[in-house]
């Protein structure tokens, strides 16, 4: 799909399962909370284990697209030319010691670092930057994903090899921020996989079951074994770049596991056994029962990138000779008075207090106050009032019939407004939002109705059939730049949740969302990109297309042997700075 994106993993739409929340009060803050943020000098050897929630699916980086493969292949296995430090939110030197812009801003060129190296000891060089770009592109590697990501306005952006060291990109149109398509990069060793990517066979190369000496990398890890479904076993990579302030060799681990462990009664159990050694996504009784701990730590890294949201159904068109949503229901939805009305009627403090046991935060956009770099603070906000809510509705025809304990909402024709909101039934915290919502909404007349459905077939609803309503779900992002709500934002994106790939926008306010997208990419002075990202989420603050609830917290822990351990509120979360793990 030639849609213009940016920043890998918007992909990840709401992927994740989180677990169930229960607490009878919410956990409060305790000074161990309060993590060491400094890298500190760690000594080589040892090996830790972490959880993973479900199996990777692939080793190979350009395919992966669930969370378990992308921290294994991308995050661990493949080195890239340009790293986020999650500690800063910014971007710094990876493969490429250092980069250039041209000053048309069409242009980059990187040089290598000297030196370096496969884990096999094959020297790595700008001919397998050029390769692995090449081979995302490529139609028959079947990475979608990944090819959208390293697009713009539709068009691939080129590379040239001038030496073995300097690369040269060059974008089809000026970008503001060129290191955010850069860093999607994971270098592939071209001397292994050309001949796969020769016959087209590239995509089904280094599955879970693969050799794991046919797995060759450029990251801090390579694979010393698999057991598909149950773990994976890492071994440090003798050739990777990075080493620390000393002058030691990263990583320190001689070995790191990630192993599948779906139940995280089983997980907390056995970190507190210290069989295991790493456990995100825990859940607030776990964070709570983690405080008194002997053997680990837990640690609340407040909202994360991802966040909890609803939006209704705004395809147009027509399915078997039916139109995707009838007229009645169109009628309600696309108005956004409704839409406000809904989004002043639920009481996002309660939400995050009594469901989320105060580990959330109430969100009012679709940015999430951990991307501090461009969160606009000056928002309109919809707060709770069934006040104001009443009103948006009377105004769009509207009326309130029933009893004061037993309203009932009604439209101008007199339909009766009932709907249904569908979640996904894997995800226990979704489903106690949707049941405040429908008791919420209640308080307003309508009639909602809750249908837990399994994630797959939920996604099916919203990406291809459209045979819904509205859809409690989310949105995860990897990156804090702007671009990479692109697939998000963008009315012919396959990411535009309340309407996937649009022929034309359908309102004037994503005519301009599409407008605004485009220039804030390609624009480079900070204050003018800084106002055009705004003026995004201001139209979406005022349009609410989705409606969002809460931003919830990263809950993470680790056995208090884990050195180096600066958790990230952002994927992958404990595992961003793995190189630098050592075992006290």
């Amino acid at each position: 799909m030639n849609k213009p994106r940016s920043g890998l993993i918007i992909a990840l739409i709401a992927l994740m399962l989180w677990a169930s929340i229960a607490c009878d009060k919410p956990p409060q803050p305790q000074a161990s909370d309060q993590l060491a943020r400094e890298r500190v000098a760690g000594k080589r050897g040892g090996s830790l284990v972490s959880r993973l929630t479900s199996p990777p699916r692939t080793f190979n980086p350009l395919l992966a697209a669930d969370e378990a493969s992308l921290t294994a292949s991308f995050f661990l296995l493949s080195g890239r030319l340009i790293d986020f430090d999650h500690d800063t939110q910014s971007y710094v030197p990876g493969l490429a010691e250092s980069w250039k812009r041209d000053e048309d801003g069409r242009a980059v060129e990187l040089t290598l670092r000297e030196g370096l190296k496969f884990s096999d000891g094959h020297l790595l060089t700008t001919e397998d930057v050029a390769f692995t770009l090449q081979a995302i592109y490529d139609e028959r590697t079947g990475a979608p994903i990944l090819s959208d990501a390293m697009r713009i306005g539709g068009k691939q952006i080129e590379a040239t090899a001038l030496d073995p060291r300097i690369i040269r990109f060059t974008f089809p149109e000026p970008v503001a921020a060129p290191e955010s398509y850069i860093s999607n990069l994971p270098v592939l060793p071209r001397h292994a996989l050309e001949e796969s990517f020769k016959q087209g066979k590239l995509g089904q190369a280094w599955g879970v079951a693969a050799a794991p000496q046919s797995i060759i990398t450029s990251g801090a890890f390579t694979v010393e074994s698999s057991a598909p479904g149950e773990r994976v076993i890492f071994r440090r990579n003798p050739h990777y770049w990075k080493k620390d302030a000393n002058g030691v060799e990263l990583p320190y681990l001689d070995s790191l596991t990630l192993e599948v462990i779906a139940d995280l009664n089983n997980a907390v159990m056995r970190l507190e056994q210290k069989t295991i050694d790493i456990v995100d996504r825990l859940r607030a009784t776990d964070y709570a029962s983690l405080r008194s701990s002997q053997s680990a730590r837990s640690y609340d890294l407040g909202p994360g990138l991802s966040t909890d949201h609803l939006w209704f159904n705004l395809n147009d068109g027509e399915r078997n000779g039916q139109p995707i949503v009838s007229a009645t229901k169109r009628a309600w939805f696309n108005d956004a008075r409704f839409r406000r009305a809904v989004s002043h009627a639920i009481d996002r403090d309660s939400i995050a207090k009594s469901t989320l046991q105060g580990l959330a935060t109430p969100l009012y956009q679709f940015m999430t106050p951990a991307n501090r770099n461009w969160v606009a603070s000056d928002l309109p906000r919809t707060d709770y009032s069934l006040d104001q809510a009443r009103a948006l509705l009377q105004e769009a025809g509207f009326t309130l019939r029933g009893t004061e304990s037993a309203p009932e909402l009604f439209d101008e024709k007199g339909n009766r407004v009932e709907w249904t909101l569908i979640v996904p039934t894997e995800n226990e915290p979704r489903k106690l939002m949707a049941a405040f919502i429908q008791e919420d909404l209640s308080k307003l007349g309508m009639k909602v109705h809750v249908a837990p459905i399994e994630f797959q077939s939920l996604t099916e609803r919203w990406s291809k059939s459209y045979d819904y309503d509205a859809i409690l779900l989310g949105l995860s992002l990897t990156d804090t730049e702007p671009s990479s709500y692109t697939n998000f934002l963008r009315s012919d994106a396959a990411g535009h949740q309340w309407h996937p790939n649009e022929s034309k926008p359908a309102t004037e306010w994503e005519t301009r969302i599409d407008e605004l997208v485009g220039a804030q990419a390609r624009e480079r002075d900070a204050e003018r990109r800084r106002a055009l990202i705004r003026e995004i989420q201001m139209i979406m603050a005022e349009q609410l297309p989705i409606i969002p609830i809460v931003s919830r917290h990263i809950l993470v822990a680790a056995s208090i042997s884990t050195g180096n351990y600066r958790p990230s509120n952002i994927l992958p979360y404990s595992l961003w700075n793995a190189e630098e793990l050592f075992v006290k």
